[in-house]
């Protein structure tokens, strides 16, 4: 019987309160497989957390304020070896992919993932087999569109994470308080991303990206 059944117990971290209680009603509308524990919105509530509920999976938002996300998830990896951790992330560039591979991560899922790949990607880490959205540049030699702009413009993936956040409408104070940098950092970044793409204000850089599918 599904009652003798011990439930995935499940810590989501996003601090998108809509994403993170939408994600945590999409776990619970199937049944008494998956237990949403806790849920977290900042990055320094993450580690409290799990010392304080032993979820045996994390859904970590790469973006979380207050803590690098990639630190972050070396982190909880580190600190909690039995954890395993799922990143859920709009980025889905190769070298993103392979840092987090490197880590130790045990799974990668695109907030554009559907329910199906979702509820994939949580059965095979589940079972010890590590899950990395399709879409994500996790196969060798696929070439997505972050990755080529990387290449022809020379972005960093710093700059590339700043573009879009830029384009989700975030200020540069608010991006300097996600990425956990100072403003002025922040400043150097836009001018040096307008000078690359030879852009000359938001417009312009929000219309680059959609034309390049970002």
């Amino acid at each position: 019987m599904d009652s003798a059944v011990k439930p995935i117990t499940i810590l989501i971290a996003d601090d998108h309160q809509v994403f993170n209680d939408g994600l945590r009603s999409l776990l619970r509308s199937v049944g008494s497989r998956y237990q949403v524990v806790d849920q977290v919105y900042t990055g320094t509530g993450i580690l409290p957390a799990i010392q304080n509920v032993h979820p045996d999976l994390v859904l970590l938002d790469i973006n979380l304020p207050n803590r690098n996300g990639l630190n972050r998830a070396r982190e909880v990896v580190q600190a909690f070896p039995l954890v395993r951790v799922i990143i859920i992330s709009m980025y889905s560039y190769q070298t993103f992919v392979d840092e987090l591979k490197a880590i130790g991560v045990a799974g990668y899922l695109l907030k554009s993932a559907s329910q199906q790949e979702l509820f994939t990607c949580l059965q095979n880490v589940v079972d010890g087999i590590p899950y990395f959205d399709p879409k994500s540049g996790s196969k060798a030699g696929t070439l997505h569109p972050e990755d080529d702009l990387l290449k022809r413009f020379k972005l960093s993936p710093r700059e590339l994470e700043i573009i879009a956040l830029l384009k989700q409408g975030f200020d540069t104070p608010e991006i300097a308080k996600r990425l956990l940098l100072l403003t002025e950092t922040v400043k150097i970044h836009r001018k040096n991303i307008y000078y690359k793409l030879a852009v000359n204000n938001l417009a312009e850089l929000i219309q680059f990206a959609d034309e390049q599918g970002l």
